[in-house]
């Protein structure tokens, strides 16, 4: 099934799980390729109140369920990527870590800024 960046972005707040079906996080964005804006990352919110963090998880081969977002990564693998704080913006030195972690190769944008990945 082929997921739309704007039917993901209907699907803010809802639980993401792993590859065994066990809740990862929360969806808060999804971030685009900012040259091509095909979807590469969803952002989750982990943790507990009072200690929540960002995560990147790639949405390559990810599904939506009935409530809930399916990604292709175990939630050991998406606990142990780079994390952030939940009101922290990404920067460009940022990037780079996210995509080696999931062993993507990480090629900068070729526009102003070469940022590979925007919000939406």
């Amino acid at each position: 099934m082929t997921i739309l960046v704007q039917d993901l972005n209907q699907w803010k707040g809802a639980p993401v799980l792993d590859v065994t079906d066990t809740k990862i996080g929360t969806l808060a964005s999804v971030y685009v390729d900012a040259a091509t804006d095909e979807w590469l990352f969803a952002a989750l919110e982990t943790g507990v109140i009072g200690f929540k963090k960002v995560v990147f998880v790639p949405l390559d081969q990810a599904a939506v369920g009935r409530q809930d977002l399916r990604v292709a990564f175990s939630k050991e693998t998406v606990k142990a990527a780079p994390a952030f704080a939940v009101d922290e913006e990404l920067g460009p030195e940022d990037e780079p870590r996210i995509f080696a972690h999931y062993a993507m190769e990480y090629v900068p944008a070729d526009t102003p800024s070469g940022r590979r990945l925007a919000r939406r």
